[in-house]
């Protein structure tokens, strides 16, 4: 039986995970592109000789604090690999270890522990500077613009910095195009308002789309954080082991665009055919159910459907935070709705792939309509049930990374 493996438990088990398919299919593992591994001495180089902008060094002379934003474990950032050389920068711009803060933007998300602090910035670093998680409904301050009818309120601790950094991962985006940069404060230090806000038009059709230039959700954040303060940006590109593969540091604005062009590269994805089947692993994104929804950005991407009318998509996830925390989309979140088919699939089926939550759990997601497979022989046999001709199956390893080039006539 022709076996897949993909990457499997992003921060918890960080491991592969082995599904069987039917013994009659043709499986095709469409991997991305994929890029070398960043050496100590590149991200060094890259902080050193930035995109548009003074080094951290330079940045660091005559100021009293900083503050540098790290993205959560929503995002593959390995962000102790960056925050080492950048410190040391900062040190050497006059700027000691307890003169800088480092806050979590966790956005809507809940807080980190103790222990996945460490494992977001390193146990070292967790030690030397005061590491916080962002709140969206405390410790918040005003910034004195008016987004909409409110004035939008962000981290005390980001806003009362003398330097504002901020380090994040650049991955494919359904609302703003691409995640990272200006996306780390706006919605990730804000408080609950202005992020309901902030993704209601792109909910409502009126705001998105794949170019950073054009989305206009991506350039409200840049606008808005480059007037709170924001001066400086590292984007990180990861493989499908989480590791480093590029560093993008410098100007909020320019370094992030450069990031995306080699994230299109690096993630690439080319798709030569219609299929029966497609599995959409939720790695890097599998934290919890709430994050799997990434895995359909690979889908959404393509100019055309990637399954054929009739045909099955599979959502793969650890989920191994469970159903997840999130202010918005969780149950009882300010823009939570009750689950029901999905538009994009249009005539084609979801089934999903869930180890670690129960039946109950998942249909507070997702449309009770949709099939929840727990176990691996279980699918299996199911699937050979739906196809017993066979199949020709697609599998996204890490599709919540992927960028599809579609070269389908």
């Amino acid at each position: 039986m022709p076996t897949i493996a993909f990457p499997w438990g992003a921060w918890y088990q960080d491991t592969i995970h082995r599904l069987e398919l039917p013994a009659d299919w043709n499986v095709d593992v469409l991997a991305p592109a994929g890029g070398s591994r960043c050496r100590p001495q590149d991200i060094s180089a890259a902080l050193e000789s930035p995109i548009e902008s003074p080094s951290p060094r330079e940045l660091a002379a005559g100021r009293s604090s900083a503050c540098v934003v790290v993205d959560d474990l929503a995002r593959p950032t390995c962000a102790g690999d960056v925050l080492e050389p950048l410190l040391k920068q900062l040190a050497e711009g006059g700027l000691s270890p307890d003169a800088v803060r480092i806050v979590v933007a966790t956005g809507s998300h809940g807080a980190l522990s103790e222990e996945q602090i460490r494992w977001k910035v390193g146990t070292e670093i967790a030690s030397q500077c005061r590491v916080e998680c962002h709140n969206c409904h405390e410790g918040l301050a005003g910034t004195g613009i008016l987004y909409g009818k409110k004035e939008l309120r962000i981290n005390r601790t980001f806003l009362e910095a003398d330097l504002k950094i901020a380090i994040g991962s650049v991955l494919p985006h359904s609302f703003a195009g691409n995640s990272g940069g200006a996306k780390l404060v706006l919605p990730g230090l804000a408080d609950i308002d202005s992020t309901a806000r902030s993704h209601k038009f792109v909910q409502l059709g009126l705001r998105g789309g794949s170019d950073p230039n054009e989305n206009r959700f991506r350039r409200e954040a840049e606008q808005l954080t480059l007037q709170i303060g924001l001066k400086f940006i590292v984007c990180v590109l990861s493989d499908s082991q989480r590791q480093p593969t590029g560093i993008y540091a410098g100007d909020p604005v320019a370094a992030h665009r450069r990031a995306c062009a080699a994230s299109r590269d690096a993630c690439r994805t080319e798709l030569n055919t219609t299929y029966d089947c497609a599995v959409l692993n939720a790695f890097p994104k599998d934290v919890d159910l709430v994050q799997a929804e990434n895995a359909f950005v690979a889908w959404k991407r393509a100019k055309s459907p990637v399954v054929r009318e009739g045909g099955v998509v599979v959502l793969t996830t650890a989920a191994s935070e469970g159903l997840g925390r999130h202010g918005l989309f969780q149950p009882g979140g300010v823009s939570y709705r009750r689950p029901v088919r999905k538009r994009a699939l249009e005539e084609r089926d979801l089934w999903l792939y869930v180890p670690n939550l129960s039946t109950e759990e998942v249909r507070q997601l997702y449309w009770d309509g949709y099939p929840v497979f727990h176990e691996a022989d279980v699918l299996r046999e199911a699937l050979a049930e739906r196809f017993p001709g066979g199949a020709n199956a697609a599998v996204f390893p890490c599709a919540p990374m992927q960028q599809v080039d579609d070269r389908r006539n």
